[in-house]
């Protein structure tokens, strides 16, 4: 099982569904079931993004031990991306894994 999170400030709406079928199928291609697709909103705050705090929950929740991400997701946001991973690892016992561009 495993989870992803677009961010909807990197992406046009038509593009939304294309990208949850690619992470979709991504997910597959490495032996996981995509359980769920978080959507994270323009960062505006040096606080933990809301949905990736959603995201960590249901990873500890559900046991999905796998994130998928486009490239350059976890960048650009108030918070360091290494602060974003670590989280995810230690609260979430998830990695995660970037698509190739």
């Amino acid at each position: 099982m495993s989870a992803s999170r677009p961010r909807t400030d990197l992406l046009s709406p038509q593009r939304l569904r294309e990208t949850a079928a690619r992470l979709n199928a991504a997910a597959a291609d490495h032996g996981h079931e995509l359980a769920t697709v978080f959507y994270e909103d323009s960062p505006q705050s040096a606080t933990l993004p809301e949905a990736f705090a959603e995201l960590t929950i249901e990873c500890r929740r559900s046991g999905a031990h796998a994130v998928f991400t486009l490239p350059g997701y976890l960048g650009g946001m108030a918070v360091p991306r290494i602060c974003l991973l670590d989280f995810l690892a230690a609260r979430g016992n998830a990695q995660v894994g970037e698509l190739v561009a």
